[in-house]
């Protein structure tokens, strides 16, 4: 599957639209990186982004990752650490391929702001089905 077709996939994706979650394929590597307007919707009762949010933008960039490997996958599993409780403008999430096995895709994730700080980040498992 092409980093084009794993885009329009996500697209069509009304929870992603709904989340606001924007994707793109990397000129570096052809990885499939995410990009969040952070609105007022995305915001806790504390003022701070949902730490719900932040995991939506690591597992779907993951997925989305997960997906150059195999044309469907779920995740089966995450070890994820939220590192601040700022606010910013924009989040853009990436991941990095730590293992590609024979049922599973495994990647580090992160989350980070426009200065680039690290907002949260984790390790995620993906199944391939």
């Amino acid at each position: 599957m092409t980093g084009n077709d794993i885009i329009d996939y996500y697209n069509r994706s009304r929870f992603v639209e709904m989340c606001g979650i924007e994707f793109e394929e990397s000129s570096r590597d052809g990885s499939i990186t995410s990009k969040v307007e952070v609105l007022p919707k995305h915001m806790n009762g504390s003022g701070h982004i949902h730490g719900g949010m932040l995991f939506t933008i690591a597992d779907s960039t993951g997925g989305a990752n997960a997906r150059r490997y195999a044309d469907h996958v779920t995740t089966l599993d995450s070890d994820f650490h939220f590192l601040t409780s700022k606010t910013t403008r924009y989040l853009y999430g990436s991941a990095e391929l730590i293992r590609n096995g024979g049922a599973v895709v495994v990647l580090r994730v992160s989350v980070k702001d426009d200065n680039g700080e690290t907002f949260a980040e984790g390790t995620f498992t993906y199944y391939k089905l």
